[in-house]
Formats: structure tokens, C-alpha cells, sequence
């Protein structure tokens, strides 16, 4: 399956692959003891909202709504149990039937990409300014925000450049315009999360997921609109 890829693409997809090894070594040696309950609660609430997807418009890759819930793992599970998050959301959002069955090569790749991305969303966050100043919460939470926003997207639009054609940063522009919000959204949501209690307990996650899944139904009809508006913009476009 993978003969017909570019060579560039086999290069990406290894050092990608090799990465998310490197961060899972690192999670398994420096592994603690985990909060059982919260890390299990967390881990439901990954696969559930994983489900919230929406395909942004002209791409094949889609979004999903497991933004706040990987960050509070990041702020509340360690290392290791953040990347169990990720790796039980990276398994529900590829997750399909029939034709649009997800390929083993584009798991792997979505799959490594996602915990490289929290890898570096947890390093972002547990840095001395996490720890040094604990009014400062929200700054190294958008730093996270930031490292994994990047951390995710620019490989899968690097990819998806190389295997399907076009500039990866004109694809990596559009994915920030559409997904940008919903990064802006989801790291509020983890802040407020985050002050309302220490650590994640049901209360406080099934609010959260009532609100993602109002974000999510807001954002399909957002992009329904936009594809429908698209082909009449076309016709009136081409009469100037």
C-alpha cells in the first residue's frame, strides 16, 4: 500500500514514526503513578469526543472536538498517561466502515502525529512557568495550546501536500483558518475546566462535553453553509 507514495512522503511518515517512538520511550521511563479514576474518566471522554468530527471543506482531513480533553490530561495525567489520551483519541477519530475505512498508513501517521503533538503540548506546559507562578495558568496553557496546534497540523499538511498535491503551507493556511477557532475555543474551555476543579471529575467533564457537542453541531452547520454557498458564488463570479 505504501509502493505508491512519494519518496519524500515514506521519509515524513519514518521520522514521524520515529519521533512518536522517542516520546513514548521518554513517557515509559519517567512514568509515575496515575489518578486511576480521572485518567479512566479522561480516556471515555477522548473517545466520545473524538467522535465530534467535522471534514474541512476542499481536504480530506477533518477536525475534531478532543482539543479540551487532551489538554486537561496534559495539565492532570503525566506524560504517559497524556499519550494513552491521545493514542485512545487517535483511535476513535480514524475509526470508519465501509469505503471510507481509514487505511493502516494513514492510521499510523494520524496516530504518531497526535502524540508527538501532545508530547510537545506537555512539555510546552510543564515548564518553569507552570510551576513558578500558579496565577500564570493560562500562559503556559496557550503555549500547550500552541505547540500542539502546530505539532498537529503542519505534519498532516506537509502529508497530505505530498501525497495529493499542492503547497503544503497554502493547505497548512487554510486548515488555520478553519480550525483556529475551535483551538481558541477548546483551550478556553480547558482553562475553565481546569479552575473549576483540580482535578477532572464527571460534573465537570460531562458540562464539557454538553458544550463540545453544541461547538461541534455549530461548526457543521458553519461549513454546510459554506459548501452550499460555494457553487453559487462560482456562476456569479464568472458573469464579471
Amino acid at each position: 500500500m505504501t509502493n505508491t507514495l512519494p519518496i519524500r512522503a515514506k521519509v515524513m511518515i519514518g521520522v514521524v514514526g520515529g519521533a512518536s517512538l522517542c516520546v513514548l520511550s521518554f513517557g515509559a521511563i519517567h512514568w509515575r503513578m496515575q489518578a486511576w479514576p480521572q485518567l479512566a474518566l479522561l480516556l471515555a471522554a477522548a473517545a466520545l469526543s473524538s467522535r465530534f468530527k467535522v471534514k474541512l471543506p476542499g481536504m480530506t482531513s477533518t477536525m475534531s472536538g478532543n482539543l479540551p480533553i487532551i489538554l486537561l490530561a496534559v495539565t492532570q495525567v503525566g506524560l504517559l498517561g497524556s499519550l494513552l489520551v491521545a493514542a485512545t483519541a487517535a483511535i476513535a477519530q480514524s475509526y470508519a466502515s465501509g469505503e471510507k475505512k481509514t487505511k493502516p498508513v494513514q492510521f499510523a501517521f494520524n496516530a504518531c502525529t497526535l502524540l508527538n503533538a501532545v508530547g510537545l503540548a506537555y512539555l510546552a506546559y510543564h515548564t518553569g512557568i507552570a510551576t513558578a507562578n500558579t496565577s500564570m495558568h493560562p500562559l503556559p496553557l496557550a503555549f500547550a495550546a500552541g505547540a500542539y496546534f502546530l505539532a498537529n497540523t503542519a505534519p498532516v499538511a506537509g502529508i497530505i501536500g505530498l501525497t495529493e498535491g499542492g503547497s503544503p503551507f497554502a493547505l497548512w493556511h487554510k486548515v488555520l483558518l478553519w480550525s483556529f477557532p475551535n483551538y481558541v475555543i477548546g483551550t478556553g474551555l480547558t482553562a475553565m475546566a481546569s479552575m473549576a476543579s483540580a482535578m477532572a471529575n464527571w460534573a465537570t467533564v460531562v458540562v464539557l462535553m454538553v458544550v463540545l457537542f453544541a461547538v461541534h453541531q455549530s461548526y457543521k452547520v458553519y461549513v454546510r453553509r459554506d459548501v452550499e454557498q460555494q457553487p453559487k458564488a462560482m456562476p456569479a463570479a464568472a458573469g464579471h
